[in-house]
């Protein structure tokens, strides 16, 4: 009995020092220290492109070119935009020339023909008023018929109607077109313009700048092959785009959201690199290949990005290692 209680005693201790250590491992865990995950930096390039397929007729910068925004990376073979934006061009010139006549009146020469038809009418019409003195004379002495006289009336209405129409024509003249032929022609003005910067602009585009500062990450083609349209001839690697992907178990999921600060090294960077979460992954993955751990097979992860406050400083491919507090 008393050996039994010895023995007793003897467990008793032992659970004594394990609660022990116990209370001391969890006291150890009231601050846990930063939980590490491999990662790397990778970025969305922006591949630059015509709408307009051509000849590659200059490639101004090559890979690895710091350029800014607005420079000139490649250009097409302008034809046959550059021609139809020349047939355009006379269009409208010849548009505007006849809106421009429309507006102003007549030359003189044509202002000068009228008056002559308005003199030579004139005395037409002279005439036909004594034709028709004279013929009411005789139809009075009745030594001529009425139907003579009727067309000697009528030939002067004839005239003086001939006469009135010359006097108009000679007002419009001095006056320049009418209102809706001038409105018809500013109309037709206006589609020109606009036909000629729809030209424009499709030639604008077989020259292809940097929309955005940054480092050429590749091109495609050489100077005298020919680009499909829509088809990158060089792509672009901006800042703005650089990101930092991580994976980390479900568990790490309450922590991290979009807004969430982590911190990164990297070889040949500076220590504790900052960013900010951008994005969380909606559905877990397999971990990806790049993590070498039996340990890790079939496990599933979240894909976490992340934005760094100083994307210039780093290249896609980088290796990283995530502090995540």
């Amino acid at each position: 009995m008393k050996h039994y209680h010895h023995r007793d005693e003897g467990h008793m201790s032992s659970r004594l020092a394990l609660f022990a250590i116990t209370v001391l491992l969890l006291a150890g865990c009231g601050k846990p220290a930063p939980r590490e995950y491999q990662g790397y930096i990778e970025a969305e390039n922006v591949y630059l492109a015509s709408p307009y397929g051509g000849n590659l007729v200059a490639l101004e910068r090559v890979r690895g070119t710091r350029v800014q925004k607005g420079e000139r990376i490649f250009e097409l073979d302008s034809n046959p935009e550059s021609i139809v934006v020349r047939e355009r061009e006379a269009a409208l010139a010849e548009a505007r020339r006849t809106l421009q006549d429309l507006q102003k009146p007549r030359r003189a020469p044509e202002v000068a023909a009228i008056e002559a038809q308005i003199r030579q009418v004139d005395a037409d019409l002279a005439l036909a008023k004594l034709r028709v003195k004279r013929q009411q004379e005789l139809f009075t002495a009745k030594a001529t018929d009425k139907d003579t006289l009727d067309a000697a009336v009528t030939r002067l209405d004839e005239q003086q109607h001939l006469r009135d129409r010359f006097v108009a024509n000679l007002e419009l003249a001095k006056l320049g077109s009418r209102e809706d032929q001038i409105r018809a022609q500013e109309a037709a003005v206006l589609r020109a313009e606009e036909n000629l910067a729809a030209a424009q602009w499709n030639l604008s585009q077989k020259t292809v700048t940097a929309p955005a500062s940054g480092v050429i990450f590749d091109t495609y083609y050489r100077p005298g092959e020919y680009v499909e349209a829509q088809q990158p001839v060089a792509s672009l690697l901006v800042p703005e785009y650089v990101y930092v992907e991580f994976f980390v178990p479900v568990s790490e999921l309450a922590t991290l959201h979009p807004g969430s600060a982590i911190t990164f090294d990297c070889d040949s960077c500076k220590p504790a690199n900052e960013a900010i979460v951008s994005y969380v992954s909606p559905e877990a993955e397999f971990v990806p290949p790049l993590v070498y751990s039996r340990e890790n097979y079939e496990k599933l992860v979240y894909r976490i990005r992340a934005r760094p406050k100083n994307p210039e400083n780093f290249r896609p491919g980088q290796p990283i290692l995530v502090h995540v507090s």
